[in-house]
């Protein structure tokens, strides 16, 4: 998720890791990158580089290496990852909210989203299977569960979700709460194709999860992935090498973060 919501905007320049200041809402204070979490984890990465080799490696490449290094630590794919990037110095919760996807959209709205970036619907739905780990806050899926067509109405839940499994998830997401967590996935802890069949099921955690389904281009790419040795995982490992060299700082752009959190 930090890869995707620092590259997604601006480029990967690391700007997702800066700090707000007093006359700045920074990238982390936009609404879609409510609870993101991993930036600590960064820091302390790049303290230790700091120390043995100062001014060399930028926090974009620490962010572009930790993710592909976390993804093959829970049993995903792994990938080679050209290094050289160099660090942003703007950052802006306006910036996020305008360019990520919010957990909302409908199929068409994501594809429209991912095109944007040079990316095809089959690639957005290899990338949405990044969801077959981790956990998210009800802030993302209470629209999925509560008056989602709007007619304040507690009852409405969306249709696409299986109504158990709508009655399980509002017992860990009582309307009204936003900050408890929730696994997005069967094997949360695991890089499997779970997420896929989960989807199927309709049993996607997020709005922009049971979307997938809704059209028949996509219902297919879905089933496939869902399937024994699917190309899901080299497919994925593909989409964030593809990510991860979006609008690039090199050369004199950009500077070395001395700290991940603050410009020089």
């Amino acid at each position: 998720r930090l890869q995707f919501h620092d590259c997604w905007v601006g480029g990967c320049d690391g700007s997702v890791l800066l700090n707000s200041t007093e006359t700045n809402q920074a990238e982390r204070e936009a609404h879609v990158n409510f609870g993101l979490r991993g930036v600590a984890e960064i820091d302390e990465i790049k303290a230790a580089l700091e120390h043995l080799c100062p001014g060399v490696v930028s926090c974009a490449d620490i962010l572009i290496l930790a993710a592909r290094d976390a993804t093959a630590k829970v049993g995903g794919p792994t990938w080679t990852v050209a290094l050289g990037r160099r660090d942003g110095v703007n950052s802006t919760a306006l910036m996020a909210d305008t360019n990520l996807p919010f957990p909302v959209l409908n199929f068409s709205g994501l594809v429209a989203n991912f095109a944007a970036k040079g990316f095809g619907a089959r690639e957005m739905i290899t990338l949405s299977g990044a969801h077959t780990i981790g956990r998210s806050h009800c802030n993302g899926i209470l629209p999925h569960l509560y008056n989602f067509t709007g007619r304040d109405d507690a009852n409405d839940t969306n249709p696409a979700m299986n109504k158990n499994f709508a009655v399980f998830l509002k017992k860990l997401c009582p309307e009204g709460n936003r900050t408890n967590t929730i696994f997005i996935d069967s094997t949360a802890n695991t890089f499997d194709r779970a997420y896929y069949k989960n989807v199927l099921q309709g049993k996607g955690i997020f709005i922009t999860d049971s979307t997938l389904i809704t059209n028949p281009v996509g219902k297919k790419v879905v089933t496939s992935f869902s399937k024994p040795r699917s190309s899901f995982f080299t497919e994925f490992a593909a989409g964030m090498v593809k990510m991860g060299n979006l609008g690039v700082l090199t050369g004199t752009e950009g500077e070395i973060r001395k700290t991940c959190q603050f410009v020089n």
